[in-house]
């Protein structure tokens, strides 16, 4: 088997310089750095991972855990958490929920294990008292969604005040019967959506109507579903609030098959503001979350962790901002700007 110090012996350089390319340390000069890739290559020197773990305790791997890898608001928040790793030489393995908690049980569990390093979960609808009891161990990061009265450190915005002020938004633009399509109840993060819309509603006396709720997946194909039901269902409303842009997507499709217009029948907004948003017809009204900053907060909060050291905040509530666009018409305030 090829060692690390034939590599050295080929590429004429110390054995402690190859593993300074290995690690990418960038102070390594280009023609040194150049030698010892031809070396790895020409001998086919597979790094012994299993020994480093041995000699460091360290795996160097942390797991992210997502709800649904196809929902595309993860995506900014996986490049952000991989850009960060790699600048610390971590690798990320992704680990698809598929909405199904039991396999965020699993992977907690694998922590315990010392198969990886530490965990970000973007999902958190394990029993609570699991997450605390492998929290008190070992390093992990809760992301896009805030737990109350926990000490688990915690990465996301104020989801409840953003749907409040979204759902408001609607009611200052004149709308008093309001439709809420959303996710799985069980959900932290779309219970706290529903609370913001509640909250709105009875900040301006408006009733609130169970009937207008409806629920379902996290997809195009759920917010269409869901509005459909809506619309069958005879009750009477005027704007749809979708507690993420996928279902705000499907639901607008919903209604233009209906023979509706969006927004002059009907007016639809969102919460996540998806790449594709600016782009759908009419663009979409929603709220902005700093994706790239979740990310970025989320893995240098694991690090520190994983280093253990002291973490300057165990809870980082992140600004948002809400973004006017076609689907739920202007206000006039607002037509005013654009001239």
């Amino acid at each position: 088997m090829t060692t690390i110090t034939d590599v050295a012996k080929v590429a004429g350089v110390s054995t402690a310089t190859v593993s300074r390319v290995l690690h990418n340390d960038k102070s390594v000069k280009p023609a040194t750095y150049n030698a010892v890739m031809k070396a790895i290559a020409e001998l086919d020197y597979k790094p012994n991972i299993l020994a480093r773990q041995m000699r460091t305790q360290k795996t160097k791997t942390i797991i992210v855990i997502v709800p649904d890898i196809s929902n595309t608001f993860i995506s900014e928040i996986l490049f952000s958490i991989e850009q960060c790793a790699e600048e610390h030489d971590y690798r990320v393995l992704i680990a698809d929920m598929q909405n199904q908690p039991s396999i965020e049980d699993y992977y907690f569990q694998a922590i315990q294990q010392h198969t990886v390093d530490g965990i970000i979960s973007l999902s958190a609808n394990i029993a609570k008292s699991l997450m605390e009891q492998v929290a008190e161990k070992y390093p992990i990061v809760v992301a896009c969604q805030y737990l109350e009265n926990c000490n688990i450190p915690n990465v996301t915005i104020d989801n409840s005040n953003a749907a409040f002020s979204i759902t408001e938004h609607l009611i200052q633009l004149g709308h008093t019967q309001i439709a809420h399509i959303t996710g799985h109840p069980n959900s932290i993060l779309f219970r706290d959506r529903m609370n913001g819309y509640i909250s709105a509603l009875t900040k301006h006396e408006i009733a609130i109507d169970l009937e207008l709720v409806q629920y379902g997946s996290s997809s195009i194909q759920s917010g269409y579903d869901q509005t459909r039901r809506l619309l069958d269902s005879k009750k009477s409303f005027s704007a749809i609030f979708a507690a993420g842009d996928i279902m705000a997507l499907g639901a607008i499709k919903a209604l233009k098959d209906k023979g509706f217009r969006v927004p002059e029948d009907y007016a639809v907004v969102g919460f996540d503001d998806i790449e594709i948003s600016s782009f759908w017809e009419p663009p979409l009204t929603t709220v902005r979350q700093p994706r790239r900053l979740i990310g970025k907060t989320a893995f240098n909060k694991l690090l520190s962790l994983m280093n253990m050291e002291p973490l300057t905040n165990v809870h980082d509530i992140l600004e948002y901002e809400i973004v006017i666009r076609e689907s739920c018409g202007y206000s006039q305030q607002h037509r005013d700007k654009k001239k």
